[in-house]
């Protein structure tokens, strides 16, 4: 199927002649654990102003749209004048959202009386008696709803809270398994069980479940946090930074996961120590060979030598561009040099490049605001659309990963030109931030 063709979930909800507790439940799940599907019911929700719905409809979709995308100021106002099942069933639903638990278990009690086809209302029921403190009610009222045949993933979950939150850890985790048998991407049963996982050492099970916790939602960002710190513990740096940068992704806020990205950038320049001493140490001895070891063109000899290019050394710090600049040395001349300095394993400009990698890491190092300022989604520089395009073909999703773009980099790009680059450099400046140089 092509993209063109693929309808969202939000899409197919709001598409039903009318909401019910069901849709409205489904509806919260697929918007608050999916960036895109959020980005949808925020546009069905500004668009409901031109849509031919009577004034209660209409109040109540935008109650119901506002409350999953937790603008909870805007949902009470629309459902003021509103009295039904559906009203308090949303009434319920804020109240949770907000911890006053008490008010959100006579909302959903009330809801559920004139909506006894809708037994998902008793599941909301117990989790505001769990958020109350009242585990035996609320486990309760779930065995209630088992008795009467209801086999639910959600259910399942708010019972092992509860059972977790008495203790019970082992009863907690097989409610957890038995809710992802029911629903395998059950994102909040997945991470639950994999925390359990992860305590008792079962690193694999528990990785794999982190893994199975998908979209955007706050378990996402847990979970990448805590699949971040598995994988330091078995020694995989480099997948623990990538984790990290997920979380980071989804909440750039998240101070945990900005710790340990910086811990971990550091942990991998402590694990190489060992391995890049013993590699300075050959390549100090290949710099310090002369040229007048090599059998270069008289040309290629005599343009090196006016240079004061002695020793490998001293011509792995040009570049191209500035052997290219002196007088009688032609393209066959550079040819010649990479070919010698490729059989040692070198190449023209790579100290420099060495040192703007060395200045990337003392950036993601150090704790300070530039750190900060690195970690940004590109959205927050709110560039213009030339320049967002721009970004989204060079794969730039945070600030660092445009600070590590040259202004070459950028020119090359289609529809990018020096307008563009100029807005760029001003937002990076006022972050005091800077394009890579390559001078």
């Amino acid at each position: 199927m092509s993209e063109m063709n693929v309808v969202s979930a939000v899409d197919e909800i709001c598409a039903q002649a009318a909401l019910t507790p069901e849709l409205l439940l489904k509806l919260r799940s697929v918007a608050r654990n999916n960036l895109a599907e959020r980005k949808v019911l925020q546009t069905r929700l500004g668009a409901l102003d031109g849509e031919t719905l009577t004034k209660e409809e209409k109040s109540l979709r935008v109650a119901a749209f506002a409350w999953i995308l937790s603008r909870y100021d805007q949902s009470e106002n629309n459902l003021k004048e509103l009295s039904g099942p559906l009203a308090h069933l949303l009434k319920g639903e804020i109240a949770l959202d907000r911890e006053r638990f008490d008010e959100a278990v006579n909302h959903f009690k009330h809801a559920a009386e004139h909506l006894p086809q809708a037994p998902k209302i008793g599941i909301e029921v117990a989790a505001a008696l769990r958020g109350g403190g009242k585990l035996d009610d609320a486990l309760a009222a779930l065995e209630k709803l088992e008795k009467q045949g209801l086999a639910d993933a959600d259910l399942l979950f708010q019972k092992g809270r509860c059972l977790e939150a008495k203790g019970q850890q082992e009863s907690s985790c097989t409610c957890y398994e038995k809710a992802l048998e029911l629903d395998p991407n059950h994102a909040d049963a997945a991470f639950r069980l994999a925390y359990y996982l992860d305590l008792r050492g079962e690193d694999l099970k528990a990785i794999e479940l982190y893994k199975r916790v998908t979209g955007q939602g706050p378990a996402f960002v847990s979970a990448m946090v805590n699949l971040g710190l598995l994988h330091e513990d078995k020694e995989n740096v480099d997948e623990a930074i990538a984790a990290y940068k997920e979380a980071i992704k989804v909440d750039p806020t998240n101070r945990r996961a900005a710790l340990y990205l910086r811990d971990a950038v550091e942990s991998l320049d402590m694990y190489y120590d060992e391995n890049e001493r013993k590699e300075n140490e050959r390549l100090e001895a290949v710099l310090r060979i002369p040229i007048a070891d090599f059998e270069l063109s008289v040309r290629s000899r005599n343009c090196l030598a006016k240079m004061n290019v002695r020793a490998l050394g001293d011509l792995v710090r040009k570049t191209d561009q500035e052997l290219l600049s002196y007088k009688n040395f032609g393209e066959t001349s550079l040819q010649e040099i990479r070919n010698l300095l490729e059989s040692k394993g070198l190449r023209l400009g790579m100290f420099k490049e060495e040192e703007a990698k060395r200045a990337r890491a003392q950036r993601l190092r150090t704790g300070g605001p530039e750190n900060v300022a690195l970690v940004k989604p590109i959205t927050d520089l709110e560039l213009s659309v030339r320049s967002r395009k721009c970004m989204q073909r060079l794969n730039i999703e945070t600030v660092g990963d445009l600070c590590e773009k040259s202004e070459a980099d950028l020119l090359a790009t289609k529809n990018f030109g020096q307008t563009s680059l100029n807005e760029v450099k001003v937002k990076l400046g006022e972050l005091g931030l800077g394009l890579k140089s390559i001078d």
